[in-house]
Parts: C-alpha cells; structure tokens; sequence
C-alpha cells in the first residue's frame, strides 16, 4: 500500500482521538487505534511511537487552528485539541474555493518522486483528507518531466548546499573532458532547461560563474572554504539568453535570422526570445527577426532544429558557425 495512504488515514484517526471529549488518549493509546485502522485495511502498522508525535506536529503546522495541549491525569499524559470544537475536517471553505484547491494538488503532483519534495505529496494527500476532496478522476495535465535522468539524486544535496550556504567540492566530468576533474564552487542556483538539470554556482579556480549539469556530476562533499555570497538576481539572469549558458565576459548580440514562410507562424506564436524577438520585414518569401541574447551552445541547438526554414544572416560568427555545423552534419548523410 502507498506510503502516503497510510500517513492519510493516520492523520483521520488521530483527529478523531483529539476531538473525542469523552475519552481520554495519550500517545499510546492513539498508535495503538491508529494500528487498528491500520490493520483492517490492510495497511502496515507503525513501529515506532515517534510516528504519532510526527503526525501531531505535522498536524499543528499544516492546519490552521489545529492547537494540539497536552494535560496530565496521575501518572499519564493526554492529548487533544485546545479547542472542543476543532476538527480538521470542518473547513469553511466554499465549493468552489474546494475545486480550486483541487486543481492546485493535482498540479502540485508534478513533483511526485522529486527528490526533496517528498512534502508536498504527503501534504496533498493530507489535505485531500481532511477537505474530502475528490481527486479520483483522470488526469487532465501533463508535464513535460523526466524523473529517469541520471543524477536527478545530486538534487537534494545541491538544494541543501544552497539554503545552507555551503560551498562544494565537486568531482565533475563534462561531455568534452576525457577524465573527472575536483573543482570548489559556490552553489546560487537550480535551472531545468531541456528536461535536464543544471547547478548554477561561482567557480573558485577561475573566477567565472558557471553552469554543472547534474548527469555530469561524479561526486559532491563539502568544501572548507568560505562561501561567497552573490547579489545576481537569478529572476533576471537568464533573461538575455536560451538555456542555461552564460558567458558574462561578453554581452548579448543582436542575432538576424530568416525565417520561412512555412515556419513565420510557429515563431511568431512561440518566439525564440519573447523578451526581444521583433520583426523587421515580411513578404512572400518570408520572414526577417532579430532576437538579443548572448551566443552560446543551447542558441546554436535552437536554430539548428529549424533544418532549412531558419537561416542566420547576422552576426557573421554564429552564421560561419552555424554553416559549419550543416556542413559537417551533411557528411554524414553523404558517405
């Protein structure tokens, strides 16, 4: 049975033992009929009394109201609510503001089995409980996520490492280096591009803030240096660029592109930049834009999966660039 299915009907019956006045439950006595619920729906009981004391402190920080006293009879200690009339099932909530919130769990799931939101699906479920809210219908949304890409387990340690402003020792590899190499960073920042992950942290060796994918990530330990701290708005900082990519020793660049008649519509609909794509002319045979952004490997990618309906007219770099890489990749189709 499901993990969070179990925390569910816990949570059901230690609001019932905390709003019984006529009897009285200490902690025993509520693992003891929670085991009960436990057990005649086929669940596996809990082991350890810690278990109810964690679902009593979950229960005060989730619910609002949910003021949980504890008094003392003799030798043993009761618990219920302050208030004789709470219940986490009485909600005033309306109808609609109930399908609201539905809506709101269903698309909370999207990080189900994301390492370090474990939370969030215990909380739906808990509040899908006590709301009674109906979430057996299909559903209706999908997002675009890989929860099979290697080192998606490098997110926790790299999400503690940021809160806690902890530098790192990296032991990292990239797709272009023959061996592991050791490097200290300074982690700011976790980006999704292309259903991948990425590190965004200050490289101590070369001064140069820079990007780690995670499925490149060997090994990860503490590093006995002290943070540095950053004042980069990441809100802004991927504004002027595609992907995750950022050479901040140079400055975005005008780009000129050519688009097809073919493909005007699907780019004028979905730019490539939204921040700064603006047409300059159109007619019959097509389209002319410019976007502003800096000149990197995930732009080069972009415009190469347009084939023949996109055609680079400035700046001539990425143009020769760009040339080359047709080039090449013709050869391939030529022997």
């Amino acid at each position: 049975m499901p993990k969070t299915k179990s925390a569910e009907l816990r949570i059901k019956v230690i609001d019932a033992c905390l709003s019984d006045r006529k009897r009285k439950y200490s902690t025993a006595k509520i693992f003891e009929r929670c085991n009960e619920e436990l057990l005649k729906r086929d669940f596996v009981p809990i082991t350890a009394m810690n278990s109810i004391r964690d679902d009593m402190d979950q229960i005060q920080r989730i619910y609002p109201g949910a003021d949980i006293e504890s008094y003392r009879e003799g030798r043993n200690i009761y618990y219920r609510y302050a208030d004789p009339d709470f219940s986490i099932f009485k909600t005033p909530m309306k109808p609609d503001e109930i399908i609201q919130l539905t809506q709101t769990l269903r698309l909370l799931r999207r990080f189900k089995g994301m390492p370090q939101f474990d939370w969030v699906d215990e909380i739906a479920e808990r509040l899908g409980a006590s709301l009674k809210l109906d979430e057996s219908s299909d559903e209706i949304v999908g997002f675009d996520e890989n929860l099979d890409l290697e080192g998606l387990n490098n997110f926790t340690p790299l999400f503690n490492a940021i809160v806690d402003k902890q530098p790192l020792r990296l032991t990292y590899q990239s797709f272009r280096m023959d061996c592991e190499e050791t490097i200290i960073v300074h982690p700011y920042y976790l980006k999704q591009y292309n259903k991948r992950w990425f590190l965004i942290a200050w490289n101590d060796e070369y001064n140069f803030m820079a990007n780690y994918a995670f499925d490149r990530i060997k090994g990860i330990a503490d590093a006995n240096v002290a943070y540095k701290p950053t004042d980069v708005d990441f809100f802004d900082y991927f504004d002027e660029m595609i992907g995750v990519s950022k050479d901040t020793r140079t400055e975005p660049q005008i780009v000129k592109l050519w688009v097809s008649p073919a493909q005007w519509p699907y780019i004028k609909t979905k730019p490539l930049h939204g921040a700064t794509q603006h047409l300059v002319s159109q007619d019959e045979h097509g389209a002319v834009i410019t976007i502003e952004v800096y000149l990197n490997y995930e732009l080069e990618q972009l415009l190469l999966s347009f084939g023949e309906k996109v055609k680079v007219l400035e700046p001539v770099e990425l143009r020769d660039r760009i040339k080359q890489r047709l080039t090449e990749a013709a050869k391939n189709y030529l022997e």
